[in-house]
């Protein structure tokens, strides 16, 4: 072990142009302790306990080419001399934490600048601006949350840069766009590819939705938005359609019926926008991803799907009240100007939460561009921008809405069961208390599948846990539209309507039809 270098250490051996000097814990290089090395080349002296280096002692060695001190326990930089041919300078896993614009100010020949792993809280303007040379950047993991937006202006000949671990702040656009020979980049978040539109290779490559080449990631991610897409809005068209057209139906419960069906709609037409956007955006995603994302387009996505969202859950909300006020009272309570009124102030309610974020969050990277569908689960980055009013929707207006239908699902079925014959204005049939649970229990299951699950994967996002990249996809395509695709079903064509026994009508003379035959 060589704790100090003292001076003239090397005075003898002119002729080396290779000095290994690794994990040796030299914690003090003195002045002069390389006089003689005038043809030294490469310096390697890594892992070791340097915490204060005296940059003259550098200037013994006018023909380093490469200089690596990584895994020491420098805190500071000074400036580096003029070392002309330096071309590779590593200072990663130490302790520096700033560095200025007279830092690297005279090395005009260096390629590489390998930075990661300090505690590096900020880097002047300048510091980067006479690396004209430079191929390869890294100062990924470390403390900055800012960069100077010219940062990078005169770096024309980079080829890497390594910005993983780094949640930038500010980043924008323009940043990047000076780097023209730029091919490969790194980041933390997916996201910040987009701002980097024009690099060929940019890391991480997906977020579990998107990736650089498709808006939407698997084939089968793909089929299925068409799939629910289709079968949402066909099944909400129908019933739409249908309580419009028909006059037998109880008014009231109709009257809600037709604006769940309108609300879950919306959730069709949104995926099918976010299809139609994935076939325009084929194998050239991130070329337009920042665009995307930005754009009144994207704004118009999240509104549409965070409408249908609260509306259906506050419009599910007040058919189970309806439901139950019914049933504890023998008695129609609600009238149908109430009806209408509690349709209206929904719908108001639905409104207002989807567009508080756009005037909230008014600036580039808004509330609905987190990723490309444009809808702010906050799952797979939980601390992102509008994180707390995400949470607000989630925890405090779903979930509870959710337990209030199952709470009052459960004291229906089990006021029926007590008392049959008074708890409902009509005689139920035989074995109708056993179709009527069955009902039940698939109205309370399409609920807690779609909104329990959402819960506890927030949660655990917010706790810290990595949430996969497949099961964020999943909670955004099956997950989320889950109740917008079966309500129809429940509320509607498996409910005794008069659509039902039509339906039923139909299929009993077709059977005859074919018996006879």
């Amino acid at each position: 072990m060589i704790p100090v270098l003292t001076p003239e250490a090397f005075l003898n051996i002119p002729n080396v142009t290779v000095l290994l000097l690794m994990r040796n814990q030299i914690e003090v290089i003195q002045p002069g302790a390389f006089k003689g090395l005038r043809n030294l080349r490469w310096l390697l002296m890594q892992n070791n306990h340097l915490k204060e280096l005296n940059m003259t002692v550098l200037e013994d060695m006018p023909s380093v080419e490469v200089l690596d001190l990584t895994e020491n326990r420098l805190t500071r930089l000074g400036a580096l001399p003029a070392l002309e041919r330096l071309f590779w300078l590593g200072l990663g896993k130490n302790r520096i934490t700033r560095l200025t614009k007279s830092t690297f100010k005279e090395l005009s020949s260096l390629e590489v600048l390998i930075l990661n792993n300090n505690v590096i809280e900020e880097i002047e303007e300048s510091t980067f601006d006479s690396l004209g040379k430079l191929l390869e950047l890294d100062i990924s993991h470390n403390r900055l949350k800012f960069l100077k937006p010219k940062l990078f202006y005169k770096l024309k000949n980079l080829n890497k840069l390594d910005l993983q671990g780094l949640d930038i702040q500010n980043i924008d656009i323009q940043m990047f766009h000076p780097l023209t020979e730029l091919k490969f980049i790194y980041f933390k978040k997916f996201l910040y590819c987009s701002y980097a539109p024009y690099v060929r290779i940019c890391s991480p490559k997906t977020d579990g939705l998107s990736s650089t080449e498709h808006l939407l990631v698997f084939p089968a991610l793909r089929m299925s938005v068409w799939f629910v897409a289709l079968m949402t809005c066909a099944g909400n068209t129908l019933v739409l359609s249908w309580r419009v057209l028909s006059r037998k139906e109880d008014k009231v419960l109709s009257l809600f019926i037709k604006n769940l069906a309108f609300a879950d709609l919306l959730m069709g037409i949104y995926l099918v926008a976010i299809g139609a956007q994935d076939l325009s955006f084929r194998d050239s995603y991130n070329k337009y991803a920042h665009a995307w994302m930005t754009s009144n387009a994207c704004n118009a996505c999240g509104i549409l799907a965070m409408v249908s969202s609260e509306v259906s859950v506050l419009i599910l909300s007040l058919i189970t009240i309806e439901r139950h006020r019914c049933i504890r009272t023998n008695v129609r309570v609600i009238t149908i100007s109430g009806a209408r009124f509690c349709c209206v102030v929904v719908w108001i309610i639905g409104f207002i939460l989807a567009l508080i974020p756009i005037f909230q969050w008014s600036e580039e990277k808004g509330f609905y561009s987190s990723n490309g569908l444009c809808f702010p689960l906050h799952i797979d980055d939980a601390y992102n921008l509008g994180y707390q009013y995400s949470a607000f929707i989630f925890f405090g207006i779903n979930f509870p809405a959710v337990m209030l239908i199952i709470f009052l699902y459960a004291s229906m079925f089990i006021t029926i069961k007590r008392d049959r014959e008074s708890a409902r204005p009509v005689i139920l049939k035989k074995h109708e208390d056993t179709v009527l649970a069955f009902r039940f229990f698939f109205i309370v299951l399409t609920d807690s599948l779609c909104w329990i699950p959402i819960v506890i994967i927030k949660l655990l996002a917010l706790a810290g846990v990595t949430i996969s990249h497949n099961l964020y996809a999943c909670v955004v395509v099956f997950i989320l539209p889950i109740n917008s695709a079966l309500n129809p079903l429940l509320y509607t064509i498996a409910a005794p309507t008069e659509l039902r026994r039509k339906i039923e009508k139909w299929f009993a003379k077709s059977d005859n039809m074919v018996a006879k035959i």
